[in-house]
């Protein structure tokens, strides 16, 4: 389990009682998320913040089509950017899901962490991994973060779509309106089919002027939906 490659913070109060675990976007690593912890205790928003564990994982490295097959961190092959009918990487976008899986699990088993406390989430590739890990777990947990993130297999996951379990758990969805890689549009659009899908809780938020990268408003706002989910 532990084999998973990640950057991981385990709470500086113990016992845990939470954890958060966050996917990078392609061609980045656990590293560049790692100041999330940092951000949540300068914002003393969230009570207990020190009795939360943080996994930062990092993505296998992989050939990526678009990128003329070079190689980098990626949690799937993409073929066309921002195209939601190009071809799709369903076997490798299903990998990126089973990664985080077993990551909760560890959450669950070594840590004793309840799954009601255990926030999913991640940034572009990271979001959309995290968004449909969501709907494939036969267990509830507590949230998810997607920040401007996608759904490229939406035939897949309906057919493996686990029902009911999380249809009602808090999921933030956060995209800016000028994203050149993820159009906003793609964002919205990805909202809509979550909420088609059955998924009543998800609240989508836009950031007008935001590129391919999270505002600080976004971020606030991204700590002030942890403070919920952990205080509940």
């Amino acid at each position: 389990m532990s084999s998973i490659s990640a950057i991981r913070f385990n709470a500086t109060k113990s016992p845990a009682k939470s954890a958060i675990i966050f996917l990078h976007g392609l061609g980045d690593t656990g590293e560049g998320w790692s100041w999330l912890p940092q951000l949540i205790n300068q914002t003393h928003l969230v009570s207990d913040a020190q009795s939360i564990n943080y996994v930062f994982p990092n993505a296998p490295q992989i050939p990526i089509t678009v990128n003329g097959g070079m190689v980098m961190p990626g949690w799937f092959d993409i073929y066309e950017f921002g195209n939601p009918n190009a071809r799709q990487d369903i076997d490798g976008f299903f990998k990126g899901c089973d990664i985080l899986k077993a990551l909760i699990q560890e959450q669950i088993e070594k840590h004793n962490i309840p799954a009601h406390k255990i926030i999913i989430g991640g940034f572009s590739q990271g979001a959309a991994v995290s968004l449909a890990t969501v709907s494939l777990l036969n267990f509830k947990i507590g949230g998810v973060v997607a920040l401007s993130g996608f759904c490229a297999v939406s035939d897949e996951l309906e057919k493996r779509l686990v029902k009911d379990v999380n249809f009602d758990t808090p999921i933030f969805q956060g995209h800016g309106t000028v994203d050149p890689l993820v159009a906003y549009d793609f964002g919205k659009r990805t909202s809509e089919l979550y909420h088609k899908l059955g998924y009543k809780n998800l609240s989508f938020h836009t950031y007008p002027g935001v590129a391919h990268s999270a505002s600080e408003d976004e971020l606030i706002d991204v700590v002030k939906f942890i403070k919920d989910v952990i205080e509940k």
